[in-house]
């Protein structure tokens, strides 16, 4: 039996069609790496320490470029540019600002909450004020911050797939993704 079988196969090549194969190769081997490494590295987890901190065995630079990466992500790179383009000249303040807030969380928040072994916000508030109704108060601070970090993280993925899937026609004759 061939992979693609007669009734699927034309349906996946009118899927396939319109995408740009290059795009979608490299869309395809990032989402497989990706998830090669979670299962690798839920291998390797064995404690919270492994999960959160990989038992403290990474060095400072990649320590760094973690934390990099997540801050300078599609909420920074798309969401300042757009407030910048959108703006102007005026909109140059929130860059700079951006950036000193990084030095300060580098500062004021990774150091201590190393230096005390908390993992997360939550962790060291409860441990350094002995008090689990801080620690609810935190967790919700960090809900509503997610929620407002995550939203401008799912435009950026989704303004992503739309151009990789832009030139797709659906079976009722649609061109694009539905948004």
């Amino acid at each position: 039996m061939h992979l693609f079988s007669a009734p699927l196969a034309p349906l996946l090549l009118a899927f396939l069609g319109g995408v740009d194969p290059w795009i979608f190769a490299f869309s395809f081997v990032t989402v497989a790496v990706t998830i090669g490494m979670g299962f690798w590295s839920a291998k390797k987890s064995k404690t919270a320490s492994d999960f959160f901190v990989a038992g403290r065995s990474v060095s400072v630079g990649w320590n760094a470029s973690a934390i990099s990466g997540e801050y300078l992500s599609a909420a920074s790179f798309m969401g300042v540019a757009g407030m910048v383009m959108s703006s102007g000249y005026d909109a140059l303040w929130y860059p700079v600002c951006y950036a000193c807030g990084y030095l300060f969380l580098l500062l004021f928040i990774a150091g201590p909450l190393r230096r005390f072994g908390a993992y997360t916000i939550p962790d060291f508030a409860e441990g350094r004020y002995d008090s689990p109704l801080f620690r609810k108060i935190a967790v919700c601070f960090v809900l509503f911050i997610g929620f407002f970090y995550t939203m401008p993280q799912m435009k950026g993925a989704g303004t992503t797939l739309a151009y990789i899937f832009q030139n797709i026609t659906w079976a009722d004759g649609t061109a694009g993704l539905p948004y």
